[in-house]
């Protein structure tokens, strides 16, 4: 395989993974169900925004690479796939939000992870304009990933206090993320 075609087979990844999870954000942004939570909706306008850039630039960069005609290619594939993920999501309109939220939390980490990929072998390559993209769209989808995973225990809750009655769900809320950002900060 040349370094072209690595290059170009990154990137496209890369572009997929985050059409699919721009998507996704803008799908469920829409719903009635999510609005009902302001910081579930509010955390998925915040991913829209920074996918959105993340998006363009990553389309420019292919464009760059090969001419355009990949990212046309990608284009017409990520929005075919993009209607059938549309599709299936209109089934799981009864998901509780959290779940939601737990599903881009895990597809923002396979970014995160598919960034890293992309990172190091731009960095193999010298080709450190691609790199320092990767590099700076892994970090700004890590904290995201952190700042998901603080919103999601206080959706939880709510919705546990909604269908089984619990109490001081607020309360359980802010312990969990405590102990989530000391799972984050604890070093082996």
């Amino acid at each position: 395989m040349t370094k072209l075609a690595v290059t170009r087979d990154n990137l496209m990844a890369v572009l997929g993974l985050e059409h699919s999870l721009l998507q996704r954000s803008e799908h469920h942004s829409r719903e009635e169900r999510v609005k009902k939570f302001p910081l579930a909706f509010e955390m998925l306008q915040k991913i829209r925004g920074v996918l959105l850039l993340h998006v363009n630039e990553l389309e420019r960069h292919l464009s760059g690479v090969d001419g355009g005609f990949e990212t046309k290619l990608r284009k017409a594939a990520t929005s075919f796939v993009g209607s059938v993920a549309y599709a299936y999501e209109r089934f799981r309109t009864n998901e509780p939000v959290s779940k939601v939220l737990r599903d881009d939390y895990t597809l923002l980490n396979h970014a995160v992870i598919t960034y890293g990929m992309l990172h190091t072998a731009m960095l193999a390559f010298h080709e450190h304009e691609i790199a320092d993209m990767a590099r700076r769209h892994m970090s700004d989808l890590t904290s995201l990933v952190i700042e998901l995973g603080e919103v999601i225990p206080f959706v939880l809750a709510t919705e546990l206090a909604e269908e089984v009655r619990i109490e001081g769900e607020q309360s359980v809320a802010r312990q969990a993320v405590v102990q989530y950002r000391e799972a984050w900060t604890r070093r082996c």
